[in-house]
């Protein structure tokens, strides 16, 4: 029996290896508030509203698609002095995407 590691082991290796360089890039944060952004403002076209308070606040100052931008930017430079636990603010974006693709995708069968 050899102590080295298989192929199918290796692969699944470098896969994380993969995703947690990703997750720690500033790179990917940019991708997912770009995807906030649009999931948010496709979830307001279909009649969704804001729940996070300080967003919905933006939208009434800015409006919605102001404040929804404001609200990025501000994340944004917010995120560029985090560096050690930005996979936890990614992970954390990435639901709130995923969140805004089940709420886009409830609103389009309701109206079919």
């Amino acid at each position: 029996m050899s102590s080295s590691p298989t192929l199918r082991e290796e692969a699944q290796s470098q896969r994380q290896a993969v995703l947690r360089k990703a997750f720690r890039s500033r790179w990917t944060f940019v991708i997912l508030q770009v995807f906030d952004l649009l999931t948010t403002l496709a979830a307001f076209h279909l009649g969704a509203n804001e729940v996070n308070r300080l967003v919905a606040r933006l939208t009434l100052e800015f409006g919605r698609t102001g404040g929804v931008v404001v609200s990025k930017l501000i994340a944004v430079a917010i995120a560029m002095g985090v560096r050690k636990r930005l996979w936890i603010v990614n992970l954390f974006y990435a639901g709130i995407v995923l969140w805004n693709i089940v709420v886009i995708v409830s609103l389009l069968m309701r109206r079919g």
